[in-house]
């Protein structure tokens, strides 16, 4: 009898974390939808998703730790640097680059906490390394070259957000509402985006934007409370990676090129590799 709640509950959990993956999966298709600068569009949708964490936390008052502030200003960085690059470059290149944050968090390790990395640790960045290059290959072809860089950037400031997950001092829900709050100053940029009209459509995917980042964020951590394992989050999540070029292709018909195709499977791969042999170790 215990064993079949448990395993329901970890059935729920695992649906709540693919939902919050699938709701992600559309800041792609909504940031080249909205034509406001991604400032704009950061800070008007960071006020919808404030809203909708604050009814949730029950209290509008961050907590302000030291790891709080380090994740917050991950946040903020990691959405602007992606929303400037879904612009520039394709969603595929956009979304893909910046699940690159393994290599990242890898090379932290060895370089901060001076740890010798395993001979599935080289292997793992060599492939994504491998995969990352595919993307740029195309981005030669497309011209879309900051855009890659940006999207390499913003995994740097994702591996921040992971790093700062593991301290001691701070939740992830907590980080993500301050950033989250610190992004809402980026509304006073707004007036002097001259791409901002009157136009309701405009509007209401702006603040479809912040339900989906506030949304997402809810479903996440009640997967995680819910009792999922890491590795099963970890594998979960890559149905971001994948459903937002899908929607950008279906809708924009943006088709991101052989070249990044192959390197997003290089870097998938790659990627659920170390999740799961690291896990078995």
């Amino acid at each position: 009898m215990e064993g079949g709640k448990t395993m329901k509950r970890e059935t729920r959990a695992s649906l709540e974390i693919a939902l919050s993956c699938a709701i992600w999966s559309f800041s792609g298709l909504l940031s080249k939808l909205v034509p406001w600068n991604a400032l704009s569009i950061v800070g008007f949708r960071s006020l919808i998703a404030v809203l909708l964490l604050g009814v949730y936390r029950r209290s509008f008052r961050p907590k302000l730790t030291r790891g709080t502030w380090i994740g917050a200003g991950a946040v903020v960085a990691t959405a602007v640097l992606f929303i400037f690059a879904n612009k520039l470059t394709s969603a595929a290149n956009a979304i893909v680059l910046q699940y690159a944050m393994p290599i990242f968090v890898i090379l932290y390790s060895v370089i901060f906490r001076r740890r010798r990395p395993s001979a599935l640790e080289l292997s793992t960045v060599a492939a994504a390394a491998a995969g990352v290059t595919l993307c740029f290959a195309q981005g030669f072809r497309s011209g879309g070259m900051l855009g890659n860089l940006l999207s390499l950037l913003s995994a740097v400031t994702y591996a921040v957000m992971f790093l700062a997950g593991q301290r001691d001092d701070c939740d992830a829900l907590s980080y993500t509402y301050l950033g989250a709050l610190i992004g809402c100053a980026l509304v006073a940029f707004m007036p002097f985006d001259p791409a901002i009209r009157p136009h309701p459509a405009e509007w209401g995917l702006a603040a479809l934007m912040g339900v989906c980042l506030g949304l997402g964020y809810l479903f996440f951590s009640a997967g995680m409370r819910g009792g999922i394992s890491p590795l099963s989050a970890a594998i979960i999540a890559n149905v971001e990676p994948i459903l937002n070029p899908t929607w950008c292709f279906l809708f924009l018909g943006e088709w991101p090129g052989y070249l990044t195709l192959a390197g997003a499977a290089v870097v998938l791969a790659a990627v659920c590799a170390y999740t799961i042999l690291s896990s078995r170790r």
